[in-house]
């Protein structure tokens, strides 16, 4: 990808890495007491907790990190959207009508996935099951909200959910009713309509099988989170966004310059894991 956005990407990057540090920092005190004294705090041991209580400090920080880099995650994929095919947003809504009868139906489908009743999801028929019911009184309107949304070169509409990958029962089933809605919605345009859920990395490693149930239940792998020949996951997602296999090498360049430039504000959480009262 030859108009990679690096200083959009090590912005978005360096903000969440900061805000990250920040939120570690103000709290850093308390963490430490509080994995003392806490006895209802986390799964390790009172002994581990006694001999290595700055380990709270590290694992405050991995999550707060994860917490800010998923929202620094819709702003890189749109502004890669951009570069790419020129227009990309981020926080995408629009509105659509749609019947009373579809949204029930929607629900039904959902809940079925909910209730582990055997049936395993297929887009293709859930589409087909909704379409019939759009074609009278559409005496609803709903507003759908996207992480990301582009149109790319093959003119499709894209409208990507980013999420963890490793989604829980709800999560999954609000992304789900969200796919749906939005096919729904868009159904004048349907066979140029992606509606995804996408995963900005893969739990397993860059090669590891991903296997995680919640996703399998409720997601159709061969539409939901795929498209072009892509699992949206990993390099898969980024080079697809970036319509380049060079894509998310330079993604991995650019959060490596940010470390590089961060690193004394890293280095700090250190200082005060281990002096912090």
């Amino acid at each position: 990808m030859d108009n990679f956005p690096y200083s959009r990407v090590i912005e978005h990057a360096g903000s969440a890495l900061d805000v990250a540090v920040g939120r570690v920092k103000e709290r850093s005190t308390e963490l430490f007491a509080s994995e003392i004294s806490s006895a209802g705090n986390g799964y390790a041991s009172p002994f581990q907790k006694i001999l290595f209580p700055e380990g709270k400090v590290f694992s405050s920080f991995e999550r707060s990190l994860s917490a800010s880099l998923g929202k620094a995650f819709d702003y890189i994929a749109a502004d890669i959207a951009r570069a790419a095919y020129g227009n990309g947003e981020h926080d995408y809504s629009f509105s659509g009508t749609i019947s009373t009868a579809a949204l029930q139906e929607i629900e039904r489908i959902v809940n079925s996935y909910k209730n582990r009743s055997g049936s395993y999801p297929s887009t293709s028929t859930e589409v087909g099951r909704l379409l019939p019911l759009l074609q009278g009184d559409l005496d609803q309107t709903r507003t759908v909200k996207t992480d990301v949304y582009f149109v790319d070169h093959e003119v499709y509409e894209n409208y990507l959910e980013i999420k963890t990958p490793m989604p829980n029962y709800d999560t999954c089933a609000a992304v789900k009713t969200r796919i749906l809605t939005i096919r729904a919605l868009r159904r004048e345009n349907l066979e140029k309509v992606r509606a995804l859920a996408v995963f900005p990395h893969n739990p397993n490693g860059i090669r590891g099988l991903y296997s995680w149930p919640p996703t399998r239940y409720f997601l159709d792998p061969e539409t939901d989170w795929k498209a072009r020949g892509h699992i949206l996951m990993g390099e898969g997602l980024w080079n697809f966004i970036g319509n380049s296999p060079s894509t998310y090498e330079h993604l991995l360049e650019a959060f490596y310059e940010v470390s590089v430039t961060k690193r004394d504000a890293l280095m700090e959480l250190l200082e005060l894991a281990s002096s912090p009262l």
